[in-house]
């Protein structure tokens, strides 16, 4: 059985392809959503995770891991920072008794910090432990001792050192 062409299409000149054509806007700004999307997650996974503070020069290092997020812990020449907030003089803190340590304003911040981020386990976030330490070069390894004693002692036993890779250079 044949069916009767349609009534509503007119075939405009004589090949068909003399009309205007109108373009399908959908499918290609789909593509270049999906597009985006792609580029947008590779960028982050491949951007600078850490920048170094400013006025800290970072020890050289062959080491070629990329950095990954967490807690920061800022030793510079002159003071210690912890997540942006300051927790006291570098050359005091290198020089203080470790029991004393414990009752600090840097042992507070950081246990603070870990409670907070062991409470946000009950929404399905996993306290990782992992810490970041940006130490200056100059910065005695008393100091950086200190600091590592500390944040172990808050349950941030992951310790990773920031340094200026030689590779990059």
């Amino acid at each position: 059985m044949a069916f009767a062409p349609s009534k509503g299409k007119k075939h405009q000149g004589d090949g068909g392809g003399g009309g205007k054509m109108d373009l399908n806007m959908t499918s290609l700004i789909d593509m270049f959503t999906c597009l985006l999307a792609f580029l947008l997650k590779s960028f982050s996974a491949e951007g600078a995770l850490v920048t170094p503070s400013e006025g800290l020069e970072l020890p050289k290092s062959v080491a070629s891991e990329k950095a990954r997020p967490g807690l920061t812990v800022e030793i510079g020449r002159n003071e210690i920072v912890v997540e942006g907030d300051h927790v006291g003089p570098t050359d005091v803190f290198a020089q203080t008794a470790y029991q004393s340590l414990l009752s600090g304003p840097m042992f507070k911040a950081l246990e603070s910090r870990a409670n907070a981020a062991k409470e946000m386990e009950q929404y399905g976030t996993k306290f990782e432990g992992e810490v970041i330490i940006q130490g200056d070069i100059e910065v005695p390894f008393s100091a950086l001792y200190r600091v590592m004693y500390l944040c172990a002692m808050n349950d941030y036993g992951k310790m990773r050192l920031i340094v200026t890779s030689l590779a990059d250079s």
